[in-house]
């Protein structure tokens, strides 16, 4: 089995622990508008803060940025180049609220954007200049607002080109989730698409429907869940991230299940902050041990789960 990194594809066998949902490099642009903690892009910091996390044992990530949106797509073949780490690049499309008005990737047609997003998983990543470059994208992303996948014609399209990319390309699918959204209903929308919900890693339910019921809902579907919030004690207390993820380990699904902490640079120690990216190894799988979860569920959940739900199909 073969994960795509920004460096080629690697066996999966060479991934140690691994953080399906971060953001180690943001340009500033229309999100940093909207949120100042939504910029990194000092390729010095973000490089520094990475290192870390292969000196305490960090072996892979997930760098959540989508293409035409603050994607720094060469500085992550540097990066990992430079450390070791392999990283794993996104294509698709994150919350129209990044994007400016009228521009990508509402102004195109649905063929267009399931061509660019396959291209970007078999062919290589596109600059903001047009240019191409060979690293390639691992994952294709797509953002469900509250309303849902049908919530308008534009959301159904979006989709649409990313259930149609990842059937084309083999690429997983890296899910941005709002408040309350019906993911049963997306992942449904996936199904129907020849996408199974074994390759969808769907992430921030810890805090955007906390409802143990219904994780088991999800999970019972096969999906994977990334547990995204560790640390976001605005959304989540340390007791109730626990909680969450040790019912989901009690009700026997601990191998859809994945750690990570949504960073910025208001979570990166380079940045300036008081945690860094190697927050889960250094503080995080202690607390987990602290509260009795087995150490084969922490492997689970920051090693062989990730193996699985990367691999390209």
């Amino acid at each position: 089995m073969m994960i795509r990194t920004v460096l080629g594809d690697i066996p999966h066998t060479h991934f140690g622990h691994t953080q399906c949902h971060e953001h180690l490099f943001l340009e500033k642009g229309k999100s940093f508008e909207i949120n100042p903690a939504l910029c990194m892009e000092d390729p010095e910091k973000s490089s520094a803060e990475l290192a870390d996390y292969r000196d305490a044992g960090g072996s892979a990530i997930v760098d959540a940025q989508p293409v035409r949106c603050g994607r720094m797509e060469e500085a992550l073949v540097t990066a990992s180049s430079k450390t070791g780490v392999h990283i794993i690049a996104v294509t698709g499309f994150h919350r129209m609220l990044f994007y400016e008005e009228g521009s990508f990737p509402c102004s195109w047609t649905e063929q267009q954007l399931t061509d660019l997003f396959e291209c970007e998983v078999t062919k290589g990543m596109t600059l903001k200049d047009g240019r191409r470059i060979t690293a390639r994208a691992g994952m294709i992303k797509a953002a469900i607002e509250t309303d849902g996948v049908y919530a308008d014609s534009a959301s159904e399209m979006l989709f649409g080109a990313v259930a149609q990319a990842a059937g084309r390309s083999g690429a997983p699918v890296l899910i941005h989730t709002e408040l309350n959204a019906d993911i049963l209903e997306m992942i449904e929308f996936f199904g129907s698409a020849g996408i199974s919900p074994q390759r969808l890693v769907i992430c921030h339910m810890d805090r955007t429907r906390y409802d143990m019921g219904y994780h088991r809902e999800v999970l019972s579907t096969g999906a994977n869940l990334c547990y995204d919030s560790v640390n976001r004690l605005k959304y989540l207390s340390h007791e109730k991230e626990i909680a969450l993820i040790s019912a989901m380990i009690v009700a026997g699904y601990e191998e859809q299940l994945l750690l990570s902490l949504d960073t910025t640079n208001q979570r990166l120690r380079a940045y300036g902050a008081d945690m860094g990216l190697d927050y889960i190894l250094k503080d995080f799988i202690t607390m987990l041990r602290e509260h009795g979860v087995p150490m084969s569920a922490v492997e689970n959940m920051t090693v062989n789960n990730a193996k699985q739900a990367l691999r390209l199909k």
